[in-house]
């Protein structure tokens, strides 16, 4: 069987360190709750294969975006998810998973022991599926301590998440730096399962 290769992208600073030529030297492309594509395409293109997301939560597009993205897969990963995310994929094509977070989280809190990031789990999709033998990781910086979290600007996070940047917020600053460790895993575990998880299934990592 041939293998393919997947890139995910998620929202740490070194998707700046992307560009559309590293895209473009894989098969499939997979984005994680909806990230900023315009003015962003020269990192991460304007397309995708795959969306994981937190759909209680999630950044829509404009219609035109969407449109460009030719999406086929929306994968949803909240723990407890609503049922009216299927009408994105009746408008734009694709299939749509409603219930993948919530039958995955428990069994990843069981197995692992932290509570999967909606990029971890994209990642824990793609490691254990034979399919692919190369996974490419933009924007995985793990929720480092002093950095900030997204390689967009706090105006562009949407509106939900707009109190973590608040006075009081213990943890981030204004202006979007990570102050304390993430409640989905420290950095520490979660390179070492991304590095495990590769090991054990015999997956290349590449990073820009």
């Amino acid at each position: 069987m041939n293998r393919k290769s997947v890139v995910i992208v998620g929202k740490g600073t070194s998707v700046l360190k992307s560009t559309e030529k590293y895209m473009s030297q894989f098969d499939e492309i997979a984005f994680c709750n909806f990230p900023p594509i315009t003015g962003y395409e020269k990192y991460i293109g304007s397309k995708c294969d795959w969306m994981f997301a937190n759909m209680w939560d999630p950044n829509l597009y404009e219609d035109d975006v969407f449109k460009k993205l030719n999406l086929k897969h929306l994968i949803n990963t909240h723990p407890n998810p609503k049922d009216d995310c299927i009408s994105l994929t009746q408008k734009y094509g694709g299939t749509y998973v409603s219930d993948y977070g919530q039958r995955n989280i428990p069994l990843f809190k069981n197995n692992f022991g932290f509570d999967p990031s909606t990029g971890i789990q994209a990642y824990y999709y793609f490691v254990q599926h034979e399919e692919y033998d190369t996974i490419g990781l933009v924007g995985f910086d793990n929720f480092k301590v002093g950095e900030k979290a997204y390689y967009y600007s706090v105006d562009e996070v949407q509106h939900s998440l707009r109190y973590l940047y608040s006075d009081g917020n213990t943890a981030y600053t204004k202006d979007g730096i990570r102050k304390e460790e993430s409640k989905h895993g420290t950095t520490k575990n979660v390179d070492k399962y991304i590095s495990d998880m590769s090991e054990l299934f015999n997956v290349k990592i590449k990073r820009p």
